[in-house]
């Protein structure tokens, strides 16, 4: 009987791992999954988070302030609502990663406002 190689035996590991990782995303597949909710529509099901009311003010609190976004700064000015609706992708990826308001600012946003930024932008970032 003939003994494999090592390569023979690597070939053998990268051809069985292609196979189960094959295997494993057909039968992950359905073609239900369009009638899975939204990303974060769970999440956000009970959230009313408004524009006006909710995102505003966190804003002026932590980013439309001095130096920061505000006008003549060269950065999106934050007291303009068209400019927080333009950008709030933006918004929501930078507060949920907490690059923004940057640690050395002094300034914070808490988790219940990172979930009403995060909401409030899933569901359409509407002028509310």
């Amino acid at each position: 009987m003939k003994t494999k190689t090592p390569s023979q035996k690597s070939q053998w590991a990268i051809l069985a791992s292609v196979a189960a990782l094959l295997l494993i995303s057909i039968s992950c597949s359905s073609d239900s999954e369009d009638q899975l909710p939204p990303p974060g529509a769970v999440r956000c099901e009970d959230s009313n988070a408004s524009l006006a009311a909710d995102i505003i003010p966190i804003l002026q609190q932590n980013c439309a302030v001095s130096g920061c976004h505000v006008e003549g700064t060269g950065r999106v000015d934050f007291t303009v609502a068209e400019n927080i609706i333009q950008f709030s992708s933006a918004i929501r990826a930078n507060t949920q990663a907490g690059t923004m308001p940057p640690p050395a600012s002094g300034r914070s946003i808490n988790a219940e406002q990172k979930e009403l930024i995060y909401c409030w932008v899933t569901a359409g970032a509407k002028d509310n």
